[in-house]
């Protein structure tokens, strides 16, 4: 079973997963909750999201941390979209803090998700689906809000830039279903030039955010480092990230928290 721990809390145990060849059925009774508009996150992340877990109905951007001049900067990134350090951690602890507790995730578009990872942390993977290549333009926003009206909580990794229109009509849908909409977009805090198209940026080489919004919370790592090692010689133990949660109304204060997760479980 994994532990890891947010800094000043107790650690938390999750129970054994199973098997992650099951298909979504009826979704469960919710269990207790800090409220019934949240799905449960790890208890050693509840204290950064407002009500202590993921809005239900609300769509929820995983990214990088916002560049403070991202908003006005004329000179584009030099560098492709790339994953954050400790992002897909970050991403793991949701499903295994909304899984393990028997709602249904899927997540769609990330064919490199490692299925022993998320079991370690305390996924439960009979209540994982995984659509790994969604497919073309057209069909994968069918496949999204499909699993909008069939999970509890969907995770979307797009690997192009999403049209407005499709993201206005995935988080419209993912409210009126109370299904929580997480988008992991790697490239949402990067800074990105004014005046040019996404296929300029594109091939240009440039950073192109792949989420236009809305977005109610953001969470992103601002630091992630590993100890255990010492003068090259050691074992690595753990993996150490700082997430930041912020949002609009009550989360308009970002919070910030450190978790330690243990290097063999990843």
């Amino acid at each position: 079973m994994a532990t890891y721990s947010l800094a000043g809390a107790a650690s938390l145990s999750h129970a054994h997963p199973a098997d992650g060849n099951a298909r979504p059925g009826p979704r469960p009774a919710p269990g207790p909750l800090p409220a019934e508009r949240v799905l449960p996150v790890p208890r050693e992340l509840a204290g950064l999201f407002p009500g202590g877990g993921l809005p239900r109905g609300g769509t929820v951007l995983l990214g990088s941390p916002l560049a403070p001049d991202s908003l006005g900067s004329s000179a584009p990134s030099s560098a492709q979209p790339r994953r954050a350090p400790g992002l897909t951690s970050l991403l793991l602890l949701l499903l295994a803090g909304t899984s393990s507790r028997g709602y249904w995730c899927a997540v769609v578009g990330l064919p490199e998700l490692g299925l022993a990872a998320a079991a370690e942390l305390g996924a439960d993977l009979d209540h994982l689906v995984l659509v790994p290549r969604p497919g073309p333009e057209g069909r994968w926003q069918s496949v999204v809000t499909t699993l909008l009206e069939t999970v509890d909580l969907v995770c979307l990794v797009p690997d192009t830039p999403v049209r407005p229109v499709d993201a206005r009509r995935l988080s419209a849908r993912a409210r009126e279903r109370s299904t929580t909409l997480v988008v992991l977009d790697p490239a949402s805090g990067t800074k990105v030039a004014r005046g040019l198209s996404c296929g300029d940026l594109v091939r240009a080489r440039r950073a192109v955010p792949r989420w236009p919004g809305p977005s109610e919370l953001r969470c992103a790592v601002r630091d992630s480092s590993w100890s255990g090692l010492e003068r090259g010689h050691g074992l690595l133990r753990f993996h150490q990230l700082e997430a930041e949660v912020g949002g609009r109304g009550a989360a308009s204060r970002p919070r910030r928290g450190q978790v330690w997760i243990p290097a063999r479980r990843l």
